[in-house]
């Protein structure tokens, strides 16, 4: 028998659901169970609009079984194949995408403090192979999570047999999707002939894999507390760049998987990691893209930065003076410049105003401090090693056509501070500012 008490685990007391349920046996059980126990809810149900009459059908369904109960129901009509077409992407993935956003905006909108979805152990179970067929981590043998965020589960404790007994017993009316019946999606195929097939000679089989799913979760509880072990040791972020060490990478019992993981987030492609370490030793300068950053191989570290910073969005040459902020004064008996590599004191009288602030750009020199002679950035930058996307956000400062900063790292010879200087200008780097 169903206990709702398994479920309650998920949510507060006082806890406000929204019930995504599409009028099959799963949600109304669930809705059901919610409902009996005196849980604050709504229901949200998706017209996808894939069966013609009969997803009306259900639509009508749940309208009328919400009334009877005192539900209040949100529906929402898509154009699923349309929306598959547009972004090319499968119409089960479309459906996904345009539902779990939709459930987002109502939970947003109408402050619910959770999402209640009807998957049963026998989803979980088939999402098991699904990963397994795809390539997965450790994470993906772990089945459906009980909780992610504000999504619950709270029939993941029950099998469908168990659920279909459940609504037979209390009477609970539901609609029957014929789409289930199909094996022209694999997650059907799995349950209607991969899984029975196996049972022929392992009849405990799902008995079996929902162990191993538990144990899968406790050893994922210790593989997670491990990478972010490892994490610290390795990474460090200065302003909005991420550093890897690479020796201290390798030093791990499995550099590949923990490089995985600190890309996962970032949606690199899982071969990414694979790529990198094989190719460590000989292409430093490399870069990898995904669709929201970019991962440079340089040297004894790889730096991963957003693709497309506030300078790179239109690609200006000059940037707002208003980063820096800059204080006037007369030099004074024991004044000593400061050491911060974010701040500049420039000797005021050589300054030519108004003051240019801009990215560097190839050819530029400069008098590095105590240096008589020229240098070109591009030389200065390789002495002072730096990365592929250090050197992209390298800002001068320019007086009169003479770099008399390059900001955050050496001012020029030309402008500093002597003996016989009487008004000092101080710049600070905005430490707000994140080019």
């Amino acid at each position: 028998m169903l206990q709702y008490a398994d479920s309650k685990r998920l949510l507060k007391p006082d806890s406000k659901i929204l019930a995504a349920v599409s009028g099959g046996v799963d949600s109304m059980v669930m809705m059901r169970l919610l409902h009996d126990a005196g849980v604050k809810m709504c229901v949200a149900h998706c017209n996808f609009g894939l069966r013609g009459k009969e997803s009306d059908l259900d639509e009508e369904f749940v309208k009328a079984e919400t009334e009877k109960s005192g539900i209040k129901c949100f529906v929402e009509h898509f154009d699923t194949i349309g929306y598959a077409s547009q972004n090319g992407i499968s119409i089960q993935m479309a459906a996904r995408e345009q539902r779990y956003r939709w459930f987002n905006e109502l939970a947003e909108r109408d402050s619910f403090d959770a999402i209640a979805i009807a998957h049963n152990s026998d989803d979980s179970i088939e999402t098991l192979f699904i990963n397994l067929a795809r390539g997965t981590s450790i994470h993906g043998l772990t089945g459906i999570r009980p909780k992610n965020g504000k999504i619950i589960r709270p029939l993941l404790f029950a099998s469908s047999n168990e659920i279909r007994d459940y609504a037979k017993t209390n009477e609970i009316a539901f609609r029957e999707d014929s789409s289930n019946e199909s094996d022209k999606y694999a997650r059907n195929h799995i349950r209607h002939n991969v899984i029975p097939a196996i049972e022929k000679f392992f009849p405990a089989i799902k008995q079996s894999i929902e162990r191993s799913l538990e144990h899968f979760t406790a050893v994922e509880m210790f593989y997670n507390e491990a990478i972010e072990q490892y994490k610290c040791k390795i990474i460090t972020t200065i302003d909005d760049l991420v550093y890897i060490d690479l020796p201290g990478l390798m030093q791990s019992p499995s550099p590949q998987a923990l490089l995985y993981e600190i890309l996962k987030p970032y949606s690199f492609p899982t071969t990414t990691a694979e790529e990198i370490l094989k190719d460590r030793k000989h292409t430093s300068g490399r870069q990898f893209f995904s669709d929201t950053h970019r991962l440079v191989l340089d040297r004894q570290k790889l730096i991963l930065s957003l693709r497309h910073s506030a300078l790179d969005a239109e690609n200006p040459s000059y940037v707002d003076i208003n980063i820096l902020k800059m204080e006037k004064f007369k030099k004074y008996t024991g004044f000593t410049p400061d050491t911060d590599h974010n701040t500049a004191c420039l000797d005021d009288d050589k300054l030519r105003y108004p003051l240019l602030l801009r990215k560097w750009e190839h050819g530029d020199t400069f008098r590095p401090l105590g240096m008589k002679c020229k240098k070109k950035l591009s030389d200065f930058f390789i002495d002072e090693k730096l990365s592929l996307i250090e050197k992209e956000k390298c800002l001068v400062l320019v007086s009169d056509g003479q770099i008399a900063w390059i900001v955050g790292m050496r001012i020029d010879d030309r402008f500093k501070i002597r003996k016989e200087t009487k008004n000092i200008v101080r710049i600070k780097k905005s430490i707000n500012h994140k080019p």
